[in-house]
């Protein structure tokens, strides 16, 4: 069952106009969320953000349901799983019509709401990652400020660690330096101060990356926005990946190179994972 437009509907009975800018043009924007037990703990932050992707894209008329409404529907739809997560995904398109990459005169947003069971416990341990060759982040893409439905750029990074036999992609920014993966914010412990690439580097900077930052503020811990390569990896206590759907993940590998996990490292990263499970699935 899903959310289409105000219905819920059975999969096989919901359509999309072949005329929807999101499917012809990927014009709208998109929001992954982690449902416990029906309930998202940062949705608020979701609906905030959705709004203000939308805003960037010069605004359209669209019936997104309010906090209290969509907190219902996620719970309605996740009613019957087996699993305690799942996955929701809001998908907000700005509809059809408008002349060729005009959207002058386009309407009927496209409002979809999906849930899906995940099980966290598969694929929770260290991260192997490849490195792309194909992507580079963009500081000046209006796309790598929001989760936007043309994807592109993460499908041929994420294609990439497949090829490689990794399970994700490290991607760099326009100048070489450590960015981020497809999926998630990257960060790195050295020396007692923690990395992360700055949000003008062309990343996108998640919610849970905000969540990092104000538990290492909260916990006296040097933050440090500075270029990292991929030699600095080497040197590291460790080097973790975080996003809104899994959490914190540590980072084994980059390329051909095994990273360090210290006793500090792992350590760190422990009580991380900890804060940041509570305050998703909260």
């Amino acid at each position: 069952m899903l959310w289409l437009n105000g219905n819920f509907l059975n999969e096989n009975d919901a359509h999309i106009s072949v005329s929807d800018r999101g499917f012809l043009l990927g014009d709208g924007v998109f929001e992954t969320m982690r449902a416990t037990n029906g309930h998202v703990g940062w949705l608020s932050f979701h609906l905030q953000r959705i709004s203000q992707s939308i805003d960037v894209l010069g605004g359209f008329p669209v019936k997104i349901p309010d906090e209290a409404t969509l907190a219902k529907v996620i719970s309605t739809l996740c009613q019957g799983f087996e699993k305690r997560h799942a996955v929701i995904r809001l998908t907000v398109s700005r509809g059809q019509g408008g002349q060729g990459l005009l959207a002058t005169g386009a309407s009927g947003s496209t409002v979809l709401i999906t849930a899906k069971p995940i099980d966290l416990d598969v694929g929770c341990g260290p991260l192997e990652l490849a490195i792309s060759k194909q992507v580079r982040r963009n500081p000046w893409s209006v796309a790598s400020r929001m989760k936007s439905l043309n994807y592109l750029d993460n499908i041929v990074a994420r294609n990439e660690a497949a090829d490689a036999g990794a399970e994700d992609c490290l991607i760099l920014t326009q100048d070489g330096h450590v960015g981020e993966t497809t999926i998630a914010n990257v960060f790195a412990m050295l020396k007692g101060r923690l990395y992360t690439a700055p949000k003008e580097s062309g990343i996108f900077a998640g919610l849970s990356r905000a969540c990092v930052i104000d538990w290492a503020q909260s916990n006296h811990i040097s933050l440090c926005y500075d270029p990292v390569t991929i030699e600095h990896l080497k040197t590291t206590d460790c080097v973790f990946v975080c996003n809104a759907l899994r959490g914190v993940r540590v980072v084994s590998s980059v390329g051909d190179y095994m990273l360090n996990q210290t006793q500090s490292g792992l350590k760190l990263i422990t009580k991380l994972s900890q804060h940041l499970e509570n305050s998703i699935g909260r």
